[in-house]
């Protein structure tokens, strides 16, 4: 497993995701599975620099984001000042009552957790969320290429923004993207990817219900699974 240093030299360029079309369709369809309305308690379970937890904001939810990264959740601070974060770990007891979240979602995330730990943390997140609340998860294939979502980030850039803009872009996250790939290469290697079939199963064992198969987001590099707790 990698270690914390390794996760907080990670997070100092992982915002140059933002800059592409891929990951922020990928966020937006992860808030329309999680079908927010206003008020609703929601956690993000690794929400590292808080990304995903702005949108969630934006649309309404209350969210609180959870990370044991100190570097990433200081980052998503520093974008939302009244964001309400918790410094802990998916792997041991969630700091919250049973039953307390309306919904959960976790995005790029359980892949970090070893793999037998991965049902406990599914566990802790099935006992926090309250009957009739929804699980959305996005993870990795195992056979996923970052590469893939840059180029398919390009070609949307283009036809979206025409080729100077795209050139900009593309010259601003060279760099950053040249580390991500770098991190990237040892995350593929130490790190368990759960396949669709194998995160279908750890949700039903966790006690969860799966809404759908899962459907391939972020380019077709990650699935997404909808659960319920009944």
């Amino acid at each position: 497993m990698l270690d914390s240093k390794f996760w907080a030299r990670y997070f100092k360029v992982y915002d140059v995701l933002n800059l592409l079309i891929p990951y922020q369709e990928l966020l937006e369809t992860i808030c329309d599975e999680l079908e927010i309305k206003p008020g609703e308690k929601i956690l993000e379970a690794g929400c590292g620099t808080g990304n995903l937890a702005i949108k969630i904001k934006e649309r309404g939810g209350e969210v609180i984001g959870l990370d044991n990264c100190k570097e990433a959740l200081d980052i998503y601070q520093k974008k939302d000042s009244t964001a309400k974060i918790v410094l802990a770990d998916l792997r041991e007891k969630l700091p919250f009552p049973n039953n307390y979240f309306d919904k959960i979602a976790s995005n790029n995330t359980l892949y970090i957790i070893p793999k037998e730990k991965q049902l406990d943390t599914l566990k802790e997140l099935y006992r926090v969320l309250k009957p009739g609340g929804k699980i959305v998860i996005a993870n990795p294939l195992k056979e996923h290429k970052v590469f893939k979502i840059y180029i398919e980030g390009i070609k949307k850039n283009l036809k979206k923004e025409g080729l100077t803009t795209t050139i900009k872009k593309v010259l601003q996250f060279f760099i950053p993207t040249l580390k991500i790939f770098y991190y990237n290469f040892f995350i593929s290697k130490i790190e368990f990817f759960p396949s669709p079939q194998e995160l279908k199963s750890l949700l039903a064992d966790a006690g969860f219900t799966t809404l759908s198969n899962g459907k391939l987001v972020y380019a077709n590099q990650s699935i997404l699974i909808v659960g319920k707790k009944l």
